[in-house]
């Protein structure tokens, strides 16, 4: 074989190999699109799968959503459907005690009703004696309900009983303006229901009305005495117990001071009207028994949260007092006698000082206040028929205890002269109204926190140091006849909150 037969001979061979594998390669390469046409149609159903999936989770948030906005408003709609309660329940052990002056004196009484001797004799049976009980116990419970349309207009009411362990429910006349804040028995009765309105929120001068029944105790700086952060109103230094009255606040913080306001009130303490079944329903037929009907203005001069300036002015008509009889020998006893004008200006400082922890949460008070007694023409109060202005001074000092978390100790000291009549005769106190004494009262206690607000303790101890005869009546005893000569009371007390 020649060199060109070979070289034809390597030609076609190489030429087979190459058509081979371009054979080959050209299936291959076939297939692999093949593989990417599979691939590519794959890869779309799981776009299309993805982009379904997001729908649905956009349209299931969209119904999560939905449904959270209209639980929102059902919730709303429900809150203000319904009653909201809270309780308030407290039981305490008291310790009483009463020293009777050795020359104290009293009036005897006379045929008819509320007719007494008009001159005091010697309480031979009192005078020098003492008299105590060392183990009352007492339990207090508050039922607070309250109901709010929106924020310009709600309601809030009170159920309250209050009365010492093992009591002799045969008790005397009920005092309305009492009932609930003094220990008296288990009975249930209605302690606050009103209802406010505001309005004009946008106005320079905002304002509320109100109507109902209020319980006017704890006021400005003697919620510290009772355990209570919020003070109640209006001052409690003029004003302690339960009333029913109309109210018109003005807002003045935005023209004048910081939470300036101005309450005007107008209630009615006492109405004789009969109860009884009768031709005369609700008719007042006792000739010297009339309406006792109070005017109060409460208002906030200054208060930025540390410091806090409180006044008030109340008019008391029909005060009762006395009625001399003709011969001068008997007298009848709350009789509408004449009108009676409070006053008093408060102080409260919340933090001594920004440099020391100690002062810092510490809290100081004081305040001045007057009474002042108008008897009409042939009427008595406080044994005169001319007026009689009496004053009065009320200090303390809170400070921390230094042993538990938030609990504080607290010092007063109250001052009242001869003829100092408040209407503080809802006072929670065993002893009568410390407020009230004339002459001097030291007290101390200490508030402790036990869980919270929720569980708290008070330990508290008074003294009443009387100069004249103890303030437990209007206006129809006179000061300068004496009886007791000093009362004390030691109270420790569990309160629950929710």
């Amino acid at each position: 074989m020649t060199l060109k037969h070979l070289s034809l001979a390597a030609a076609l061979i190489i030429s087979t190999i190459t058509h081979a594998d371009e054979a080959a390669l050209q299936k291959q390469i076939e297939m692999l699109m093949k593989r990417i046409e599979q691939l590519e149609k794959a890869q779309g159903s799981i776009v299309q799968t993805q982009t379904t999936l997001q729908e649905t989770q956009t349209t299931i948030h969209e119904e999560q959503v939905a449904q959270s906005d209209l639980l929102s408003k059902v919730n709303a709609q429900s809150a203000n459907d319904n009653i909201k309660w809270d309780i308030d329940f407290r039981t305490a052990y008291h310790n009483t005690g009463y020293n009777y002056s050795d020359n104290a004196m009293k009036r005897s009484a006379a045929s008819g009703t509320n007719k007494y001797a008009t001159a005091y004799s010697a309480d031979s049976a009192n005078a020098g004696k003492s008299y105590s009980n060392p183990s009352l116990l007492t339990s207090r419970l508050w039922l607070g309900m309250g109901s709010k349309v929106n924020e310009d207009l709600f309601f809030y009411g009170q159920l309250a009983a209050y009365y010492n362990w093992g009591a002799d429910t045969t008790a005397a006349e009920d005092k309305i303006w009492q009932e609930s804040s003094r220990p008296n028995d288990v009975d249930i009765r209605l302690r606050q229901a009103y209802f406010v309105y505001k309005f004009g929120n946008d106005w320079d001068v905002p304002m509320n009305v109100s109507a109902g029944r209020r319980a006017a105790t704890d006021g400005f700086l003697a919620n510290h005495r009772e355990g209570t952060v919020k003070p109640g109103s209006p001052l409690a230094h003029i004003t302690n117990m339960e009333v029913d009255g109309i109210m018109m606040q003005f807002d003045f913080d935005k023209v004048l001071f910081p939470g300036s306001f101005l309450k005007v009130v107008y209630g009615r303490a006492h109405d004789p009207a009969s109860r009884t079944i009768s031709a005369t329903n609700f008719i007042d037929t006792a000739a010297e028994d009339n309406q006792v009907d109070f005017i109060i203005l409460p208002m906030s001069i200054y208060n930025d949260g540390q410091h806090n300036l409180m006044a008030q002015y109340s008019m008391i008509m029909n005060s009762k007092g006395e009625k001399v009889a003709a011969d001068g020998l008997t007298t009848e006893i709350k009789t509408a006698s004449g009108t009676t004008h409070l006053a008093a200006l408060s102080y409260q400082l919340d933090g001594l000082g920004e440099d020391n922890e100690f002062l810092e949460e510490s809290t100081f008070f004081a305040s001045a206040a007057m009474s002042s007694t108008n008897p009409d023409e042939g009427y008595r109060m406080l044994g005169s028929a001319e007026n009689k202005a009496g004053y009065s001074f009320w200090a303390g000092f809170l400070f921390p205890d230094q042993i538990t978390d938030g609990g504080r100790f607290g010092l007063e000291y109250n001052y009242g002269s001869k003829f100092w009549t408040p209407m503080t005769w809802a006072e929670d106190s065993t002893i009568g109204s410390k407020i009230a004494t004339r002459g001097n009262a030291y007290e101390g206690y200490w508030n402790i926190p036990i869980v919270g607000k929720n569980l708290t303790a008070q330990i508290r101890y008074t003294y009443l140091d009387h100069h004249y005869r103890a303030n437990t009546t209007c206006y129809w005893d006179n000061p300068l006849e004496p009886n007791l000569d000093n009362s004390q009371e030691l109270r420790a007390f569990v309160r629950y909150k929710y």
